[in-house]
């Protein structure tokens, strides 16, 4: 049975928070922390970076309205032109409404998407999972997660620091 990592229990949030920042002043990287609801400060405490998620949200809604906007331009001033009233076949004013929906869609589909891609999704099962409490998670317990894949994982060690910054009780989890 090879370890995925050691798995605390905290009795409520702050003392969650404090354990991840002590445990990420001690040198460990890879963690993760598990809650019923968000916790204010305490992706900062897992050393979490901003996600680039805005910046493709924004690059999709850019896309979305210049392919929009180029649909409508080559369907109605090159494949199907009709002259209406003597107007300009590429009157812009019209195109940008329908530029501003594809814009919309881009945008809504390059989050959702974006969103999976950055969370890792879709992942069917997840060794946590194999956790005796984990299923507390749901229903207001709190946990922290030093996985095995830290350089500086030594199973007797975490687990002495684990205990040290008042952890409940330590599982160990099996991959």
């Amino acid at each position: 049975m090879s370890c995925y990592g050691l798995l605390g229990e905290f009795p409520d949030p702050e003392t969650l928070t404090s354990a991840a920042r002590r445990m990420r002043e001690s040198g460990y990287r890879r963690m993760d922390a598990f809650s019923p609801f968000p916790i204010d400060g305490l992706a900062a405490a897992l050393g979490m970076r901003k996600t680039r998620l805005p910046w493709v949200v924004l690059a999709g809604g850019v896309i979305g309205a210049a392919a929009t906007y180029g649909l409508v331009w080559y369907s109605l001033a090159i494949d199907y032109p009709i002259n209406v009233g003597g107007r300009p076949l590429h009157a812009w004013t019209p195109f940008v409404v329908l530029a501003f929906e594809g814009g919309i869609l881009g945008a809504g589909l390059s989050a959702f998407f974006g969103m999976l891609a950055a969370n890792g999704q879709p992942e069917y099962y997840h060794p946590v999972f194999n956790a005796k409490k984990f299923s507390y998670a749901r229903g207001g317990g709190f946990f922290l997660l030093v996985e095995a894949a830290d350089p500086r994982f030594d199973r007797a060690e975490v687990a002495r620091n684990l205990a040290a910054v008042e952890a409940i009780s330590i599982e160990e989890i099996a991959r």
